[in-house]
C-alpha cells in the first residue's frame, strides 16, 4: 500500500483540470539521464534495477518506477511510511527532474503543503486498514455462538 504520484512534463497551469486537451508533454530525455539527475539530488537512491529505483530510510521509502523505455516520458513515485522527510524527497526528485507531479489520491498537482495533508490522510487510512487486518478474529465456535 503506497501513496502514489505520477510525474512528467505538465504545462504551467493551476490545476490538472486546466490542462488543455491538446497538450502534448515533452519527453524528459534518456532514461539514464533522468536516473542520473535523481541520483545527483538523492545520492542514497539505488537504481541497481534501472526500472525501479529505491530510496529507503528508517521511517519511509520511495520507489521510483522509470520503466524500461529508452526515452523517459514520465515516472511514478510510490511512497511508503511516514513523515515530512518523505515529502521533501518527493519535492527534491521533482525539482531535479524538472517535472510536476500529480497526487493520485487527490488528482491534483503536487504542492508541498497540500501533499503533506494528502499524505497524512493516506497514512491515517493505511493505519486503519492495518489495524483491521491485525484485529483478532473470532474462531469458528465464537462466530457460531456469537462470542
Amino acid at each position: 500500500m503506497s501513496w502514489d504520484l505520477y510525474a512528467q512534463d505538465f504545462p504551467d497551469v493551476e490545476t490538472v483540470a486546466a490542462i488543455p486537451d491538446d497538450f502534448l508533454p515533452q519527453p524528459l530525455g534518456p532514461r539514464e539521464d533522468v536516473i542520473a539527475r535523481i541520483k545527483a539530488a538523492i545520492p542514497a537512491a539505488d537504481f541497481s534495477d534501472p526500472s525501479w529505483g529505491l530510496i529507503h530510510q528508517d521511517d519511509w521509502s520511495v520507489e521510483v518506477n522509470v520503466r524500461d523505455d529508452a526515452i523517459c516520458n514520465g515516472f511514478s513515485l510510490y511512497v511508503r511510511g511516514g513523515g515530512e522527510a518523505a515529502m521533501d524527497c518527493v519535492a527534491t526528485i521533482l525539482q531535479a527532474t524538472g517535472t510536476r507531479g500529480v497526487d493520485m489520491q487527490t488528482g491534483e498537482f503536487f504542492e508541498r503543503k497540500a501533499a503533506s495533508d494528502s499524505f497524512g490522510v493516506w497514512q491515517s487510512y493505511r493505519d486503519q486498514v492495518v489495524a483491521e487486518v491485525r484485529k483478532p478474529k473470532p474462531g469458528f465456535f465464537g462466530r457460531l455462538f456469537g462470542r
